[in-house]
């Protein structure tokens, strides 16, 4: 038996595909995207006596698949666009890399390290190429690293609280690996858990406890496991749509769980059940996240 939080619905808008919440505490602003719509999108989140509450929403087209976001000083901010790296400006100018992924292939979720590091993994946009998908970093001197290549999709991404453990999330697999990780080895990777009920792991945070949030895909909100691997039922969300994508911490004292999800995959009949699936979800939870590690600024070569 669970007893899941009831994570509930904010007025933000209802996307194909929200993803990759971020918290800027500097800013008190969420970043998140619509992968499938290629937007970027960022709202003000303030805290009056009735709940949490999502100020109005600024949204920039990119005219491309967004796979992630992180915000950056001074208002810009790195984002993975489909084949490229970039840095979105606040006057909306935009620099990119070179071409990082081969075609037909896109980036997907993705995330800071402890180091200030991008890590980002990839997906082939057809489905094909099956245990070929690619975990990457983006080094401080601009080069690229493979820590993977022969995932089925790259996706949730985290560290634990002192930084030398790192989770990362094959979905269609059903697995979330492990390894040790530091800023100069990347350890032998294990599987931690497996997802053979039917859903799918897709993001994830750590909190400072230690405790992987993880959003499950057909699952209809986020499960919750400690660092030894077993489930803590007193600290899962439920959402009220069936594809939970992406789960982070916010807010002045990071208890503030949002929970992104995604209207695709979803039948006319289902969409009229969930009217807000694709859209974000609050709940206040007993335990604190980790603030996000900042961008160490890398060469786009």
């Amino acid at each position: 038996m669970t007893s899941d939080t009831e994570a509930l619905p904010v007025d933000a808008g209802i996307y194909i595909l929200s993803e990759g919440p971020v918290w800027d505490a500097v800013t008190g602003r969420l970043t998140w995207v619509d992968i499938e719509a290629g937007l970027l999108l960022s709202a003000e989140l303030t805290e009056p006596a009735g709940g949490p509450v999502l100020g109005p929403v600024r949204c920039l087209e990119l005219e491309e698949y967004v796979g992630c976001a992180c915000p950056l000083d001074g208002g810009s901010t790195l984002v993975a666009l489909t084949r490229q790296l970039a840095v979105v400006h606040p006057d909306r100018t935009i620099r990119r890399s070179s071409i990082l992924v081969p075609e037909g292939q896109r980036f997907n979720d993705g995330k800071i390290d402890p180091q200030g590091r991008l890590v980002v993994g990839t997906l082939w946009l057809d489905g094909s190429g099956p245990d070929t998908n690619r975990l990457i970093r983006l080094e401080h001197d601009g080069s690229v690293t493979t820590l993977d290549d022969d995932l089925q999709l790259s996706n949730g991404l985290g560290w634990s609280p002192d930084g030398s453990v790192f989770y990362s999330t094959d979905t269609p697999a059903g697995k979330i690996y492990r390894r040790s990780y530091s800023a100069d080895a990347v350890g032998q990777r294990e599987e931690f858990l497996t997802f053979d009920d039917g859903v799918f792991p897709d993001g994830l945070t750590v909190d400072a406890d230690g405790n992987l949030w993880v959003a499950i895909w057909g699952g209809g909100g986020v499960r919750v496991y400690d660092a030894a691997g077993n489930r803590r039922p007193d600290l899962g969300l439920r959402i009220n749509a069936p594809h939970s994508s992406s789960v982070t911490f916010a807010g002045a004292a990071l208890d503030i769980a949002v929970v992104t999800s995604a209207s695709r995959d979803l039948s006319a009949q289902e969409r009229a059940q969930y009217p807000d699936a694709g859209g974000l979800f609050l709940a206040r939870t007993p335990v604190r996240g980790l603030p996000p590690t900042p961008w160490k600024e890398a060469p786009l070569a």
